[in-house]
């Protein structure tokens, strides 16, 4: 019995021993298993690269912009936004949001997901997704970017860029609104200024800035091809 017992007592030691051992082969295993992935993915990025002639840290955005997307994916089907706003932002219970990359500022943007009664008041049907990660809420904005506006919404776009131009919108207020010689900058004031107001400043310019205004009126101009100057105001 004796004999017995000394020998399991002998054994003990080396087998915590062998234990270590294994723990620190497996922890070994893990790391040269993370090293390959890496390199696997760096051969992917490489071979990305010349297929499609780009540098590899183009193809290296264009990779990390997928993979991004593809999370904000996921965030917008687990947290119920397709329900409101539907699988492919084209609207539901809540609103469409097609082209809503093109018409507001990330800032906008941010807060309308993490604390929407800052822009819509308190009682916006939005609910406040405060708990989300800041990366988390730029995946779900590169999601966002995949919702193109339709053909209809894109023409008139383009039609209040032509208009723009046409008009001289641009000699005093620049080609994107970064103001020019004699017109204040303009980017961003669809976002701080209601529609109404806005068409007013274009159409009766006096009833908010006086006569002396230097903003020349545009009654004349057609209601549908206004709209279509604001609509490619949005894009500022």
């Amino acid at each position: 019995m004796p004999f017995f017992f000394l020998a399991g007592t002998a054994f003990a030691q080396p087998l915590e021993e062998l234990k270590k051992q294994l723990d620190e082969t497996r922890e070994i295993i893990k790391k040269q298993q993370e090293i390959i992935e890496s390199q696997k993915a760096k051969i992917e990025l490489l071979e990305k690269a010349i297929k499609e002639k780009v540098p590899p840290e183009v193809a290296e955005r264009e990779t990390l912009l997928k993979e991004s997307i593809e999370r904000g994916k996921n965030i917008y089907s687990s947290k119920g936004c397709l329900e409101c706003h539907g699988e492919e932002g084209q609207g539901a219970k809540g609103p469409v949001l097609k082209g809503v990359i093109l018409k507001y500022d990330e800032e906008f943007l941010v807060l309308s997901i993490t604390n929407p009664t800052v822009h819509h008041g308190p009682k916006a049907l939005m609910p406040a997704f405060a708990g989300l990660q800041n990366d988390e809420v730029g995946d779900v904005l590169n999601f966002l970017t995949t919702f193109t506006p339709g053909r209809e919404n894109l023409e008139r776009i383009e039609r209040g860029k032509r208009l723009w131009n046409k008009l001289g919108c641009l000699q005093c207020h620049g080609l994107r609104g970064e103001g020019g010689v004699t017109g204040p900058a303009i980017i961003g004031i669809t976002k701080k200024y209601k529609y109404d107001w806005i068409r007013l400043c274009i159409t009766r310019p006096e009833v908010h800035h006086g006569k002396k205004t230097e903003m020349p009126a545009f009654s004349e101009v057609p209601f549908m091809d206004v709209e279509a100057v604001i609509d490619f105001m949005n894009t500022f």
